[in-house]
């Protein structure tokens, strides 16, 4: 067995093909949205519905639908760091209004999902409207096998995936130290299930494992519908201790990597600047830039601050070809000694022990992968990329 063959061991389960495959679909709607008011969100969404999914053939009274949306850490919403809940509510009245009964709200985010789950508001969500909160941590795995990935072929899934008819996959447009996006591919990286996940870092080495890793995850889960909140959405220090940004915007598709790439190009981010969605693209998991037609209204772009596209790329493309000068180039963690609080998160989350306590948090070079996973689970925002002040990042114009 290979090493990452060895990510999830345990009961195999091969998968039931519930869902249905990655759509090629190259619609993509978006409305303009500039507040969180849950009537004008639920509209909007509504009419988005109507231009590319028929929601209504989709589903009846005996459905089990699946809401994933971006809980990352128990952050509260004005933070922009997760899925604001008036558009989950939203989402929920519409499913509600169609005869849905079992609605389920589910992730796997970093500090304990059930604390997200308060702080977020996703818990007076399922308690207004009769829904049910799914902690993926808490329970069952199934190790889902699919032979047609191309990373991974045995992937630690939440048991609410192989469960569920439909998933709805409802992602939050934000900034990522590491990828430098996350949206609604990226999304899906929550229903692998608890530690997990450090564990697939650590063992898929390479950047570009990594994201082909990605692209696996979200042709195995497979969503139906694709919800992105951009209305205000992250930049700089993301995925979560950047700062908010007003994007306006609402999105939706049935194709995941259709819509990140209209996402991106509202927020100055271009498809080549991201790895993953290049390497979706060569792979034909949807339509070329040129072939997705947008439906819906034209929305200004606002450029998000953001690590240097550049620097990133050229980092994976060093990894790949001379490995031993990327060990000297490579970005690592870098530590504000005048906000660290010295809580030694980030060195229980390292998924590779490359971070030690000696005061500030102390970073081995030579062990660290880039993952960043440190970043994202700093409370005190004490942690930016290493090359951070070569990037040269553009200052977003929202408000």
């Amino acid at each position: 067995m290979s090493q990452l063959e060895q990510v999830g061991l345990g009961h195999l389960q091969l998968w039931n093909g519930a869902h249905s495959m990655v759509s090629k679909t190259a619609k993509v709607a978006i409305k303009s949205c500039e507040t969180y008011d849950v009537d004008l969100i639920e509209m909007n969404i509504r009419e988005m519905l109507d231009q590319i999914y028929d929601l209504q053939d989709a589903i009846n009274e005996n459905s089990k639908i699946l809401i994933k949306p971006n809980l990352v850490s128990p952050l509260t919403p004005d933070k922009a760091a997760t899925t604001h809940p008036a558009v989950v509510e939203a989402v929920v009245r519409i499913l509600k209004s169609k005869g849905a009964r079992h609605i389920w709200i589910g992730d796997s985010g970093i500090h304990g999902t059930s604390k997200i789950f308060e702080v977020c508001g996703m818990n007076d969500i399922a308690k207004r409207y009769d829904c049910q909160i799914c902690d993926f941590d808490s329970e069952a795995i199934d190790h889902v096998q699919n032979q047609d990935d191309l990373i991974l072929k045995n992937l630690p899934l939440t048991h609410f995936i192989n469960d569920c008819d439909l998933i709805i996959n409802m992602p939050k447009t934000k900034i990522h130290h590491a990828v430098l996006y996350t949206g609604a591919i990226k999304n899906l990286y929550g229903t692998i299930v608890g530690k997990n996940k450090m564990k697939l870092h650590a063992n898929l080495g390479t950047k570009d494992n990594f994201e082909n890793a990605l692209l696996d995850l979200y042709t195995t889960v497979s969503p139906t519908i694709n919800i992105m909140d951009g209305i205000v959405g992250m930049e700089g220090n993301g995925p979560a201790n950047g700062k908010p940004v007003h994007s306006n915007m609402l999105l939706a598709s049935t194709n995941g990597l259709a819509l990140d790439i209209v996402a991106m190009s509202q927020i100055g981010i271009g498809v080549k600047d991201v790895g993953y969605i290049e390497k979706g693209l060569k792979r034909k998991m949807g339509p070329k830039p040129s072939d997705i037609e947008i439906v819906g209204d034209k929305i200004p772009v606002v450029t998000y601050e953001k690590p240097s596209a550049f620097l990133v790329k050229l980092n994976g493309f060093v990894e790949r070809v001379t490995p031993s000068i990327y060990q000297h180039m490579k970005p690592i963690p870098k530590f504000d000694k005048g906000k660290c609080v010295q809580c030694e998160i980030c060195e229980e989350i390292c998924p590779v022990d490359a971070i030690e306590m000696n005061g500030l948090p102390v970073v081995s070079k030579k062990d660290c992968i880039s993952c960043f996973c440190c970043q994202e689970a700093c409370f005190s925002d004490a942690i930016v990329r290493s090359d951070s002040k070569k990037k040269g990042a553009s200052h977003g114009t929202g408000k």
